[in-house]
């Protein structure tokens, strides 16, 4: 989804912002994307710097106030972060103003069955999703407008079924995804800077 939504090209920066273990980031190297991560937790960024080595740049830092200057990177991305941030304006923000030309996020959809099951499952469980803040595309679409400006929005989702469906639907969650179907369980939203 993030390769059809954000359409990036080999040689392009990226910087990953909550890059957790570097998972996504060694997906973006294999894009041929030159990337660089930040995190807040040390041990986070340990593992990632592990698994990337000395010339992906790992950082920990706030993800609501980083220290490069504007437009460092050509991509930006936020995936899952937006979620589990205690002021994600201030986060929205300063992705836009790192990328010079996207800012990818992607996000636990509220308006979707696997938003709800995760939902409930924090109020009976103990998880991740208690703490967690799940968004719709408007409200995400709303904050890139209000926090970055004029902006082109495109995007997509998958995961329309819950997960332990997925074997017997993932052909039909497929066909969905490449069709702006808003139900989705993750949404992945590109914003484009006019330039």
């Amino acid at each position: 989804m993030f390769r059809r939504v954000a359409q990036p090209h080999p040689g392009q920066t990226l910087l990953e912002i909550g890059c957790g273990t570097g998972h996504n980031l060694e997906f973006f190297r294999e894009l041929g994307l030159s990337v660089a991560g930040i995190d807040a937790s040390e041990p986070m960024c340990q593992i990632a710097a592990g698994k990337l080595g000395p010339e992906c740049r790992i950082l920990r830092g706030d993800a609501g106030k980083l220290s490069f200057p504007d437009e460092s990177f050509d991509i930006v991305v936020l995936i899952t972060v937006l979620e589990f941030c205690s002021d994600p304006a201030a986060v929205v923000r300063e992705a836009g103003r790192l990328a010079r030309d996207k800012i990818y996020i992607g996000f636990l959809n509220r308006a979707s069955l696997l938003g709800t099951i995760r939902r409930i499952e924090g109020k009976f469980r103990p998880t991740i999703y208690r703490q967690s803040r799940f968004y719709t595309l408007p409200e995400i679409r709303d904050l890139i407008e209000r926090e970055i400006g004029p902006v082109t929005v495109d995007w997509d989702s998958i995961l329309f079924f819950p997960l332990g469906w997925h074997r017997y639907c993932r052909h039909v969650d497929r066909r969905l995804s490449f069709r702006h179907t808003p139900g989705g369980g993750f949404v992945g939203v590109c914003a484009t800077k006019s330039h």
